[in-house]
């Protein structure tokens, strides 16, 4: 276990040295069966699963020997944060960077890039960089795939995440009230999550796709599709942000979606939860526990060696065996492919559970289930759907797979919190 430098704080942890160690084996034997020379590492949090460091810089990690990490900035932050040895000064001209890669990266080589999010721009720069006999292959794949096992210190991050949702939903039964805007209350659970250790940002690796928190939706917004990959979006402030909590206010009898993720040193849990003031719908309360019904179901399929596309493709017949299909992850044009995914170091990670995707589920895999309904103003719903009011029922938890069991990590209630005031 690497020490914490003097000059940083016990509470600033630094990821393992053997942590990245086993990280970087791993990803050489992949190298190997994939016919890939190496890598060259850009991105953010790729960067940072292979160094422990979160600074700027590029990454070679060649099939055998050691990797070299030239750090752009700061690289004496680096040197505090990464066990990677070959750190050095990235070269601001280009003529010199050119000639510190071709000192590692021999001729005819093949380079795996992170093509998934690397933007053509500076592919084309690197490819001029590199010996011209180089040939560029898409890594992103490889990556995503290392990265979607969890090892033990994973996990624990995980799960410490998932104890600080926890609390923050806890809290979020406890300052419910009426009249207060959806945005007030995201507000108190922000302020709540940052206090317990939430880093305060959530990262997506889809382009284009973003987030903050989470979502706090009620009544019939809540049913607004929107430009967000997700079964739910919302409304939202602005259509310079269209998703998420509003000013509408949180009123009894309305329940309200609280879907939120937190961050523990970069590792996240997703959970939803829905609660109601004073008195819950009847209807509304049979639809949900339809859902619990669907989403037990599921998570008793998520085994290893389970394939994805049949897990959705099971989640879509149950959902018509229920009598909600049209409604089930969105409505009309704007229903989603998807009813899981993988969570880690980003929330968008591999496994998909997701429509004609084939992989196969393997222990150490966190996967977030999140089947949704949303009911938009005049749905026609068959029985006895078809008076619920313009809404959405929604849950979501974060599992964890290993070979004897599928457990969940966050562990709040998944039934509708029924909270009784008088105001």
């Amino acid at each position: 276990m690497n020490q914490n430098p003097p000059d940083l704080p016990p509470s600033y942890k630094l990821v393992p040295s053997e942590e990245i160690e086993q990280r970087l084996r791993q990803a050489q034997e992949k190298l190997g069966e994939a016919g890939l020379d190496g890598l060259l590492i850009l991105q953010n949090i790729d960067r940072y699963y292979f160094t422990g460091t979160l600074q700027d810089g590029i990454l070679w990690l060649p099939d055998e020997g050691n990797p070299v990490f030239w750090v752009r900035r700061s690289l004496e932050r680096a040197r505090q944060e990464s066990p990677i040895v070959a750190l050095r000064p990235q070269p601001a001209d280009s003529l010199k960077l050119e000639t510190e890669l071709r000192s590692v990266i021999t001729p005819r080589s093949c380079i795996g890039f992170e093509m998934d999010v690397v933007p053509a721009r500076l592919l084309a720069r690197f490819q001029r960089l590199l010996p011209d006999s180089c040939q560029i292959s898409d890594a992103s794949p490889l990556i995503r795939n290392l990265r979607a096992c969890k090892s033990p210190y994973e996990i624990s991050r995980i799960k410490k995440a998932a104890e600080i949702m926890d609390q923050v939903m806890e809290h979020a039964a406890s300052i419910l009230t009426s009249n207060v805007s959806e945005i007030e209350l995201m507000a108190e659970l922000e302020h709540q999550a940052r206090r317990l250790g939430h880093l305060g940002i959530i990262r997506m690796r889809g382009w284009n796709n973003e987030l903050f928190f989470g979502h706090a939706i009620s009544g019939s917004e809540a049913a607004r599709r929107g430009y967000l990959d997700a079964p739910t979006n919302g409304l939202g402030l602005s259509p310079a942000f269209s998703q998420g909590a509003s000013h509408n206010l949180i009123k009894d009898g309305v329940p309200i979606s609280i879907d939120f993720m937190v961050n523990y040193e970069g590792y996240l849990a997703d959970l939803t939860r829905m609660l109601c003031l004073n008195e819950l719908p009847k209807v509304i309360s049979r639809a949900h526990q339809d859902l619990l019904s669907l989403n037990h179901e599921l998570v008793a399929v998520l085994r290893p060696g389970a394939e994805c596309g049949e897990i959705f493709n099971q989640a879509r017949a149950r959902a018509r065996d229920f009598g909600f299909a049209d409604y089930f992850l969105g409505h009309g044009p704007d229903q989603v492919s998807f009813v899981g995914h993988g969570v880690g170091l980003e929330v968008d990670e591999f496994p998909f559970i997701s429509h004609g995707n084939h992989m196969k589920l393997k222990a150490g895999m966190v996967v977030a289930l999140e089947p949704k309904l949303t009911f938009p103003p005049g749905h026609h719903a068959p029985t006895p759907y078809d008076r619920i009011p313009a809404s959405a029922v929604t849950t979501e938890t974060t599992y964890l797979i290993t070979e004897e069991s599928t457990y969940p990590l966050t562990l709040s209630p998944e039934q509708i919190k029924i909270i009784k005031r008088e105001d």
